[in-house]
C-alpha cells in the first residue's frame, strides 16, 4: 500500500486511538512494542543522516515506494531543506505510540520535532516492512506552526 493510499484510508488526527475507526471502518490498533521500537530505530537513524547532511545514507531508511518520487537523493535533499527544515534542525525528538491498520505491516507513528527555539512540529510517519526492515513510506505533517498573528496586523471590513 502507498503511502498515499494509506493517508486516504486511515485517519491521521491526533484524536485517532486504537480501536478506533475511520468512516470507510477500517480500525487502527496498537502496534506490537518490538514494531515500534525497529521503526523508531529507522526513523532515528533517518533524522541522524539528516543532520550530518548525509542524504546518500538518509535515502536508505526510504520505502521502495517513496523512493520513486525522488529521480536523485539531491532532489530528495532539496526537498528536505525547502519543507521539512525541522527534519534537519531539530534539536529532540519524542515518539507517540505507534499505530497498525494490518498486524504492523503498516505503522503509524506521531513525532514532535523541537527545534530548540521554542518551534516544535509534530507529524505522522508511515512506515512500511520491507524485507525484515521498517522503512518511512511518507510524513503527514511536520510544517513549522505559522507564527502567532499580530493584533497591530489584522484587517478589519
Amino acid at each position: 500500500m502507498s503511502a498515499a493510499a494509506f493517508l486516504l484510508l486511515f485517519p491521521l488526527m491526533p484524536s485517532a486511538r486504537a480501536q478506533d475507526s475511520s468512516p470507510l471502518g477500517i480500525s487502527l490498533h496498537p502496534a506490537r512494542a518490538a514494531d515500534r521500537a525497529a521503526a523508531i530505530t529507522s526513523i532515528q537513524a533517518q533524522l541522524k543522516a539528516f543532520q550530518r547532511d548525509n542524504y546518500q545514507k538518509a535515502v536508505q531508511y526510504q520505502s521502495s515506494g517513496l523512493k520513486r518520487n525522488f529521480p536523485s537523493v539531491a532532489d530528495f535533499r532539496r526537498m528536505m531543506q525547502t519543507q521539512y527544515p525541522a527534519f534537519i534542525n531539530f534539536k529532540s525528538a519524542s515518539f507517540g505510540a505507534a499505530q497498525t491498520p494490518d498486524n504492523g505491516r503498516h505503522l503509524l507513528i506521531p513525532v514532535s520535532l523541537s527545534e530548540g527555539n521554542g518551534v516544535t512540529v509534530r507529524a505522522f510517519y508511515i512506515m512500511v516492512r520491507e524485507g525484515k526492515a521498517y522503512k518511512v513510506d511518507g510524513v503527514e505533517g511536520g510544517t513549522a506552526p505559522p507564527p502567532d498573528a499580530d493584533p497591530g496586523d489584522s484587517l478589519e471590513a
